[in-house]
Protein backbone atom coordinates (compact mmCIF):
# COMPACT_ATOMS: atom_id res chain seq x y z
CA UNK A 1 0.00 0.00 0.00
CA UNK A 2 1.42 3.51 -0.88
CA UNK A 3 1.24 6.00 1.54
CA UNK A 4 0.26 9.47 -0.15
CA UNK A 5 2.90 11.96 0.27
CA UNK A 6 1.92 15.22 1.88
CA UNK A 7 1.35 18.12 -0.29
CA UNK A 8 3.74 21.04 0.17
CA UNK A 9 2.56 24.01 1.83
CA UNK A 10 4.87 26.66 0.82
CA UNK A 11 2.67 29.69 1.58
CA UNK A 12 4.32 29.28 5.72
CA UNK A 13 7.36 30.06 4.41
CA UNK A 14 7.99 34.22 4.34
CA UNK A 15 10.73 35.87 4.37
CA UNK A 16 9.43 39.20 6.25
CA UNK A 17 7.28 39.40 8.54
CA UNK A 18 5.06 42.64 7.59
CA UNK A 19 1.66 42.86 8.26
CA UNK A 20 -0.89 43.36 4.62
CA UNK A 21 -3.82 45.23 5.37
CA UNK A 22 -5.73 43.32 2.98
CA UNK A 23 -5.39 40.16 1.06
CA UNK A 24 -8.25 38.42 -0.71
CA UNK A 25 -9.76 37.63 -4.10
CA UNK A 26 -12.07 39.98 -6.38
CA UNK A 27 -14.48 39.32 -9.25
CA UNK A 28 -16.02 36.07 -8.08
CA UNK A 29 -19.13 35.76 -9.87
CA UNK A 30 -21.92 34.05 -7.95
CA UNK A 31 -25.69 33.84 -7.93
CA UNK A 32 -27.64 35.51 -5.61
CA UNK A 33 -31.43 35.66 -4.40
CA UNK A 34 -33.17 39.45 -3.78
CA UNK A 35 -36.49 39.74 -2.36
CA UNK A 36 -38.12 42.46 -4.69
CA UNK A 37 -41.05 43.67 -5.43
CA UNK A 38 -42.85 40.81 -3.14
CA UNK A 39 -40.94 38.18 -5.68
CA UNK A 40 -37.66 36.58 -5.26
CA UNK A 41 -35.44 37.55 -7.84
CA UNK A 42 -32.08 35.25 -8.94
CA UNK A 43 -29.47 37.78 -9.80
CA UNK A 44 -25.57 37.24 -10.83
CA UNK A 45 -23.19 39.19 -8.97
CA UNK A 46 -19.80 40.19 -8.39
CA UNK A 47 -18.10 39.57 -4.68
CA UNK A 48 -14.79 40.86 -3.93
CA UNK A 49 -13.89 39.64 -0.07
CA UNK A 50 -10.67 40.36 1.44
CA UNK A 51 -9.23 40.38 5.40
CA UNK A 52 -5.91 41.53 6.72
CA UNK A 53 -3.31 39.64 7.33
CA UNK A 54 -1.15 40.09 10.62
CA UNK A 55 1.32 37.48 11.09
CA UNK A 56 4.27 36.52 8.68
CA UNK A 57 2.10 34.12 6.54
CA UNK A 58 2.13 34.37 2.52
CA UNK A 59 -1.73 34.70 2.46
CA UNK A 60 -4.80 33.36 3.65
CA UNK A 61 -6.45 30.37 3.09
CA UNK A 62 -7.93 31.15 -0.13
CA UNK A 63 -10.38 28.17 -0.84
CA UNK A 64 -11.85 28.47 3.11
CA UNK A 65 -12.96 32.32 2.19
CA UNK A 66 -14.53 30.93 -0.96
CA UNK A 67 -15.93 28.30 0.29
CA UNK A 68 -17.59 30.80 2.83
CA UNK A 69 -19.44 32.60 -0.10
CA UNK A 70 -21.47 29.43 -0.23
CA UNK A 71 -23.86 30.52 2.16
CA UNK A 72 -24.66 33.79 0.62
CA UNK A 73 -26.41 31.79 -2.44
CA UNK A 74 -29.29 29.33 -0.53
CA UNK A 75 -31.82 31.84 0.84
CA UNK A 76 -32.47 35.74 -0.72
CA UNK A 77 -30.21 38.22 0.82
CA UNK A 78 -29.81 39.45 4.06
CA UNK A 79 -28.13 41.88 6.12
CA UNK A 80 -27.84 39.06 8.68
CA UNK A 81 -26.72 36.42 6.52
CA UNK A 82 -24.02 38.45 4.92
CA UNK A 83 -22.74 39.36 8.68
CA UNK A 84 -22.71 35.15 8.81
CA UNK A 85 -20.78 34.60 5.94
CA UNK A 86 -18.09 37.27 7.00
CA UNK A 87 -17.82 36.01 10.56
CA UNK A 88 -17.32 32.23 9.38
CA UNK A 89 -14.57 33.95 6.89
CA UNK A 90 -12.72 35.54 9.45
CA UNK A 91 -13.04 32.61 11.97
CA UNK A 92 -11.50 30.41 8.75
CA UNK A 93 -8.12 32.78 9.23
CA UNK A 94 -6.98 32.38 12.50
CA UNK A 95 -3.54 30.83 11.47
CA UNK A 96 -2.89 34.38 9.57
CA UNK A 97 -4.26 35.85 12.66
CA UNK A 98 -6.98 37.93 10.80
CA UNK A 99 -8.68 40.75 12.74
CA UNK A 100 -11.10 42.70 9.71
CA UNK A 101 -12.76 41.37 6.77
CA UNK A 102 -13.80 43.23 3.95
CA UNK A 103 -16.55 42.34 1.13
CA UNK A 104 -18.00 44.05 -2.05
CA UNK A 105 -21.24 42.71 -3.83
CA UNK A 106 -22.35 43.94 -6.92
CA UNK A 107 -25.34 43.27 -9.24
CA UNK A 108 -28.16 44.36 -11.05
CA UNK A 109 -31.91 44.35 -10.03
CA UNK A 110 -34.38 44.49 -12.46
CA UNK A 111 -37.69 45.96 -11.71
CA UNK A 112 -41.39 46.64 -13.71
CA UNK A 113 -41.81 49.41 -14.65
CA UNK A 114 -45.16 51.08 -16.00
CA UNK A 115 -45.95 53.48 -18.88
CA UNK A 116 -46.85 56.73 -17.95
CA UNK A 117 -50.46 56.52 -19.92
CA UNK A 118 -50.19 53.67 -21.81
CA UNK A 119 -51.15 50.11 -20.47
CA UNK A 120 -47.77 49.08 -21.07
CA UNK A 121 -44.83 48.32 -18.77
CA UNK A 122 -41.23 47.34 -19.05
CA UNK A 123 -37.88 46.57 -17.05
CA UNK A 124 -35.82 48.90 -15.78
CA UNK A 125 -32.15 48.09 -14.87
CA UNK A 126 -31.15 49.05 -11.48
CA UNK A 127 -26.95 48.60 -10.34
CA UNK A 128 -26.61 47.66 -6.93
CA UNK A 129 -23.42 47.61 -4.32
CA UNK A 130 -23.42 46.42 -0.72
CA UNK A 131 -19.86 46.70 1.17
CA UNK A 132 -19.83 45.11 4.37
CA UNK A 133 -17.11 45.06 6.86
CA UNK A 134 -16.54 42.99 10.17
CA UNK A 135 -14.41 43.39 12.96
CA UNK A 136 -15.17 41.29 16.41
CA UNK A 137 -13.83 44.94 18.09
CA UNK A 138 -15.92 47.33 16.19
CA UNK A 139 -18.58 45.05 14.69
CA UNK A 140 -20.73 44.79 11.44
CA UNK A 141 -20.96 47.46 9.31
CA UNK A 142 -23.27 47.59 5.68
CA UNK A 143 -24.08 50.10 3.03
CA UNK A 144 -26.07 50.01 0.12
CA UNK A 145 -25.66 51.56 -2.84
CA UNK A 146 -27.93 51.93 -5.94
CA UNK A 147 -27.85 54.27 -9.16
CA UNK A 148 -30.56 55.86 -10.23
CA UNK A 149 -31.01 57.06 -13.90
CA UNK A 150 -33.02 59.67 -14.69
CA UNK A 151 -33.49 62.77 -17.30
CA UNK A 152 -32.26 66.26 -16.60
CA UNK A 153 -33.34 69.28 -18.57
CA UNK A 154 -31.17 72.33 -17.78
CA UNK A 155 -33.16 75.32 -16.58
CA UNK A 156 -31.27 77.95 -17.90
CA UNK A 157 -31.42 76.38 -21.24
CA UNK A 158 -35.32 76.10 -21.02
CA UNK A 159 -34.92 80.23 -20.09
CA UNK A 160 -33.16 80.97 -23.13
CA UNK A 161 -35.80 79.14 -25.53
CA UNK A 162 -38.03 80.82 -23.73
CA UNK A 163 -36.96 84.04 -24.28
CA UNK A 164 -36.29 82.81 -28.01
CA UNK A 165 -39.97 82.29 -28.54
CA UNK A 166 -40.77 84.79 -27.00
CA UNK A 167 -38.78 87.57 -29.10
CA UNK A 168 -40.15 85.64 -32.35
CA UNK A 169 -43.57 86.44 -31.50
CA UNK A 170 -42.92 90.03 -30.66
CA UNK A 171 -41.37 90.36 -34.25
CA UNK A 172 -44.13 88.05 -36.00
CA UNK A 173 -47.02 90.27 -34.05
CA UNK A 174 -45.77 93.62 -33.79
CA UNK A 175 -48.55 94.90 -35.90
CA UNK A 176 -51.39 92.99 -34.66
CA UNK A 177 -54.32 94.83 -32.67
CA UNK A 178 -54.94 94.38 -29.24
CA UNK A 179 -56.82 91.05 -29.68
CA UNK A 180 -55.04 88.22 -31.44
CA UNK A 181 -57.02 85.62 -33.51
CA UNK A 182 -56.85 82.32 -31.98
CA UNK A 183 -56.87 80.41 -34.51
CA UNK A 184 -54.00 82.35 -35.99
CA UNK A 185 -51.64 82.71 -32.76
CA UNK A 186 -52.26 78.69 -32.61
CA UNK A 187 -51.21 78.03 -35.97
CA UNK A 188 -47.83 79.77 -35.10
CA UNK A 189 -46.92 77.85 -31.96
CA UNK A 190 -47.76 74.91 -34.00
CA UNK A 191 -45.03 75.52 -36.69
CA UNK A 192 -42.46 78.01 -34.08
CA UNK A 193 -43.03 76.26 -31.16
CA UNK A 194 -39.66 74.42 -31.19
CA UNK A 195 -37.86 77.30 -32.24
CA UNK A 196 -35.15 76.84 -29.63
CA UNK A 197 -35.68 73.22 -27.35
CA UNK A 198 -34.16 73.26 -24.06
CA UNK A 199 -31.38 70.57 -23.73
CA UNK A 200 -31.63 67.29 -21.21
CA UNK A 201 -29.87 64.22 -20.71
CA UNK A 202 -29.72 61.26 -18.99
CA UNK A 203 -28.74 61.71 -15.59
CA UNK A 204 -27.43 59.40 -12.88
CA UNK A 205 -27.85 59.69 -8.98
CA UNK A 206 -25.28 57.59 -7.13
CA UNK A 207 -27.09 56.92 -3.73
CA UNK A 208 -25.03 55.48 -1.07
CA UNK A 209 -26.47 54.75 2.49
CA UNK A 210 -26.34 52.68 5.73
CA UNK A 211 -28.28 49.72 5.24
CA UNK A 212 -30.94 48.44 7.29
CA UNK A 213 -29.51 46.38 9.88
CA UNK A 214 -32.50 43.57 8.98
CA UNK A 215 -33.86 44.17 5.60
CA UNK A 216 -31.90 45.72 2.58
CA UNK A 217 -35.06 47.22 1.29
CA UNK A 218 -33.81 48.21 -2.43
CA UNK A 219 -36.73 48.62 -3.94
CA UNK A 220 -38.01 51.53 -0.72
CA UNK A 221 -35.00 53.48 -1.75
CA UNK A 222 -34.98 53.47 -5.14
CA UNK A 223 -39.10 54.27 -5.14
CA UNK A 224 -38.15 57.28 -2.95
CA UNK A 225 -35.08 58.41 -5.27
CA UNK A 226 -37.37 58.52 -8.54
CA UNK A 227 -40.35 59.98 -7.05
CA UNK A 228 -37.91 63.17 -5.74
CA UNK A 229 -36.36 63.99 -9.23
CA UNK A 230 -39.82 62.93 -10.77
CA UNK A 231 -38.21 62.47 -14.76
CA UNK A 232 -36.59 58.70 -14.02
CA UNK A 233 -35.83 56.83 -17.98
CA UNK A 234 -38.75 55.13 -18.77
CA UNK A 235 -39.17 51.66 -20.46
CA UNK A 236 -42.45 50.80 -22.93
CA UNK A 237 -43.14 54.33 -24.77
CA UNK A 238 -45.52 55.51 -26.74
CA UNK A 239 -47.03 58.75 -28.66
CA UNK A 240 -49.14 59.37 -25.51
CA UNK A 241 -46.53 58.55 -23.13
CA UNK A 242 -43.37 60.40 -24.58
CA UNK A 243 -45.32 63.65 -25.12
CA UNK A 244 -46.09 63.32 -20.78
CA UNK A 245 -42.17 62.41 -20.38
CA UNK A 246 -41.93 65.69 -22.28
CA UNK A 247 -44.38 67.47 -20.22
CA UNK A 248 -42.46 66.30 -17.17
CA UNK A 249 -39.29 67.40 -17.98
CA UNK A 250 -40.65 70.94 -19.02
CA UNK A 251 -41.79 71.04 -15.40
CA UNK A 252 -39.47 69.88 -13.74
CA UNK A 253 -35.95 71.51 -14.80
CA UNK A 254 -33.30 70.87 -12.58
CA UNK A 255 -28.74 71.73 -12.52
CA UNK A 256 -26.89 68.61 -11.15
CA UNK A 257 -26.89 71.01 -7.52
CA UNK A 258 -31.07 70.80 -7.77
CA UNK A 259 -31.03 67.21 -8.12
CA UNK A 260 -28.34 66.96 -5.30
CA UNK A 261 -30.32 68.81 -2.73
CA UNK A 262 -33.77 67.14 -3.42
CA UNK A 263 -32.26 63.85 -2.34
CA UNK A 264 -30.45 65.09 0.32
CA UNK A 265 -33.47 66.68 1.69
CA UNK A 266 -36.19 63.60 1.08
CA UNK A 267 -33.69 61.06 2.40
CA UNK A 268 -32.72 63.63 5.50
CA UNK A 269 -36.16 63.49 6.24
CA UNK A 270 -36.56 59.61 5.92
CA UNK A 271 -33.89 59.21 7.88
CA UNK A 272 -30.97 57.92 5.82
CA UNK A 273 -27.60 59.01 6.73
CA UNK A 274 -25.24 58.32 3.39
CA UNK A 275 -23.42 60.08 0.31
CA UNK A 276 -24.85 61.25 -3.27
CA UNK A 277 -22.79 61.11 -6.30
CA UNK A 278 -25.06 63.22 -8.81
CA UNK A 279 -23.45 63.45 -12.70
CA UNK A 280 -25.74 64.81 -15.83
CA UNK A 281 -24.15 64.03 -18.74
CA UNK A 282 -24.34 66.90 -20.53
CA UNK A 283 -25.85 67.64 -24.35
CA UNK A 284 -24.60 71.08 -24.99
CA UNK A 285 -21.12 70.26 -23.39
CA UNK A 286 -18.45 68.05 -23.90
CA UNK A 287 -17.80 66.94 -20.51
CA UNK A 288 -19.77 66.48 -17.22
CA UNK A 289 -21.55 68.11 -14.50
CA UNK A 290 -21.32 66.37 -11.32
CA UNK A 291 -21.94 66.92 -7.70
CA UNK A 292 -21.35 65.09 -4.56
CA UNK A 293 -22.18 65.36 -0.95
CA UNK A 294 -22.83 63.64 2.45
CA UNK A 295 -26.17 63.93 4.29
CA UNK A 296 -27.17 64.61 6.76
CA UNK A 297 -26.08 68.10 7.19
CA UNK A 298 -27.30 70.84 9.63
CA UNK A 299 -28.39 73.87 7.48
CA UNK A 300 -26.79 77.09 9.24
CA UNK A 301 -29.01 79.76 10.08
CA UNK A 302 -29.82 82.61 7.23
Amino acid sequence: MTIPTPLPDVASNSTTHLPIDQVGMANISIPILLEIDKQTLSCPASVSIQANVVNDQKGLHMSRMYQSLQGLVQTPLTPRNIKTCLIEALQQQREVASSDIHMTLESKVLRIRHALHTDQFGWNSYPIQLTANYNPSQGFKLELSVTITYSSSCPASAALSRSALKEAFLDQFHYAPNKLDKQQLAAWLDQQGTLAIPHSQRSHAVVTVVADQDNLEIEALIDLCETTLGTPVQTYVKRKDEQQFAINNGQNPMFVEDATRRLMEVLSAHGYQGSLSVSHFESLHGHDAVAHSTFPQEVAPA
